[in-house]
């Protein structure tokens, strides 16, 4: 009689653990899964990054005096969201002159932009492997001309205000050459297209449209007009 009795005890005692030992084990894969899941979508809050580089595009009246030239930019922010975020940005870029800005001399010399804005960041289907962003902000830029060199005349009547020279009267050649340059507000609005390294690390391809509202000169003729700036810069690069 007791050892019927104790042998159905000790199959159950044998029976329990494992039972107990696989549900432990299923319940630890699915956590375990849960946070591998959790770690390729990257976290709801952190700090964004990008650094990249491309070509500028000057446009309108900036671009009939500078031509295509190259640049950088670096920025850091905090994503409050998974899909929302904001970013402070600097931006460079370098532009030769068009030679034929003042008619019947040939110039030479360089352009300059930078800037340094925040901006607010919205991303579009965070999750998906190519996604994209809109990305739009206030800014402060300062643009610089150098001119080093005006060829064929001694002196010129000279009036261009995305020059940041004009006079109403003729002037010598040594007075023009120089740098010159102003600081001003601007906006800039862009969207993006990113592709999924690892986690939230992308490469980005972003174009960004900025109006510069610059300063105003007295023109020779008569009134007034701001050399206002327009530029899109086309920049790729990674960012997190």
């Amino acid at each position: 009689m007791r050892l019927h009795t104790l042998l159905p005890l000790a199959l159950l005692a044998l029976t329990v653990p494992r039972g107990a030992s696989a549900q432990t084990t299923s319940g630890t894969d699915a956590a375990m899964v849960g946070f591998e899941t959790q770690s390729s979508e990257g976290p709801e809050r952190h700090f964004m990054f990008n650094a990249g580089g491309g070509v500028s595009f000057p446009i309108s009246d900036a671009g009939d005096r500078f031509k295509t030239g190259g640049g950088f930019q670096l920025g850091a922010g905090f994503q409050f969201k998974r899909n929302l975020g904001v970013m402070a940005e600097y931006y460079f870029s370098g532009h030769d002159i068009q030679a034929d800005v003042l008619t019947g001399t040939g110039i030479d010399g360089n352009h300059y932009m930078q800037y340094g804005s925040v901006n607010a960041v919205w991303n579009v289907m965070p999750r998906s492997p190519i996604g994209f962003y809109l990305i739009a902000g206030p800014g402060l830029y300062y643009r610089r001309v150098e001119l080093t060199e005006v060829a064929g005349v001694a002196a010129v009547p000279y009036c261009d205000p995305w020059l940041y020279y004009c006079t109403t009267s003729v002037v010598p050649v040594t007075e023009i050459l120089g740098s010159r340059s102003s600081t001003d507000f601007g906006l800039s609005g862009g969207v993006g297209v990113t592709l999924k390294v690892y986690g939230d690390l992308r490469l980005y391809v972003e174009g960004r449209y900025h109006y510069i509202f610059g300063p105003s000169f007295d023109l020779p003729e008569g009134g007034s007009r701001k050399a206002d700036g327009q530029y899109i810069p086309v920049n790729f690069g990674i960012r997190y």
